[in-house]
């Protein structure tokens, strides 16, 4: 047993959620179990498993995906004491288990793994790491790629819950991701917030996953809706507003109106709108 548990977050990626599962089944060192937690959506069928997996299903509000309290959920499923947290859209490098699995066992923190982009026309089927590495670029936004087994100081509010690692005691000490959050935006910087405010510190760790495309906008105008709704909530916590960049260009593109930390929808973008942010790669 390596005490370690793999939680994710599925809702109709199925492909996705597949080749998560076969990364997890080459991995040098296994986890114990996979705990998904389905939102609005049922479990497909997977790979033969040398570890369990548990699933459950969560129904959404007002269309609105509950990622906090599905991940919430599926911590309190999960029966190891460190747990490590992947977005559906991941796959694992072979040794990511193991350097999470490292780092836990050291020192009590927020740990956050490193990730690459998979272009859109990656192979989707018989991938191999190596191809993975070639069809991928790195995200500069989260710093330098780190090699090996590299440790490194994270800023907390440059957290970001695509990969992620931490105790379970310690998940729970803090009560995990506030709930009030629903939809895209803001519940994994007002986590970090709160690890912060308990003086646990956050790093960044070489453990590499890929991150596998879909479709996204820029800037994203399919979840202004929850974005605002989100900054409002975060403010109220911790008075001073997330997701900065996205709400200027809201503003500036006549949707948002911004005074004094207030934020007020003015109009909803249309379709097509909506549509002419849909990023090419």
């Amino acid at each position: 047993m390596n005490n370690i548990s793999v939680c994710t977050i599925y809702a109709k990626r199925k492909n996705h959620l597949q080749n998560l599962v076969e990364s997890l089944i080459d991995s040098k060192m296994q986890p114990d179990e996979l705990i998904i937690v389905c939102m609005d959506d049922k479990i497909p069928q997977l790979p033969v498993t040398p570890f369990k997996i548990k699933s459950t299903n969560i129904q959404t509000k007002n269309d609105c995906l509950p990622l906090a309290e599905a991940r919430n959920k599926a911590a309190k499923i999960a029966q190891s004491d460190n747990l490590i947290f992947l977005d559906v859209d991941c796959i694992c490098s072979n040794n990511l288990v193991d350097i999470f699995h490292d780092h836990l066992s050291q020192e009590n923190a927020l740990y956050q793994g490193s990730a690459r982009y998979l272009l859109a026309n990656w192979q989707q089927h018989n991938w191999t790491l190596s191809s993975l590495f070639q069809q991928s670029v790195p995200n500069l936004l989260q710093g330098a790629e780190l090699k090996e087994n590299q440790k490194v100081n994270h800023p907390h509010e440059l957290f970001w819950s695509l990969c992620f690692g931490i105790k379970r005691e310690t998940f729970f000490s803090l009560n995990g991701f506030d709930s009030q959050y629903l939809g895209y935006g803001g519940e994994d910087t007002d986590f970090a917030f709160t690890v912060r405010s308990h003086n646990i510190p956050c790093y960044k760790i070489s453990a590499l996953a890929y991150h596998q495309y879909h479709f996204s906008y820029d800037p994203p105008l399919n979840h202004l809706t929850d974005i605002v709704k989100n900054a409002r909530i975060f403010y109220a916590k911790w008075h001073m507003l997330p997701m900065k960049k996205w709400l200027f260009k809201f503003s500036e593109m006549g949707y948002v109106k911004m005074k004094n930390n207030q934020i007020d929808i003015i109009r909803y973008p249309t379709k097509a709108e909506i549509k002419a942010c849909l990023k090419d790669c």
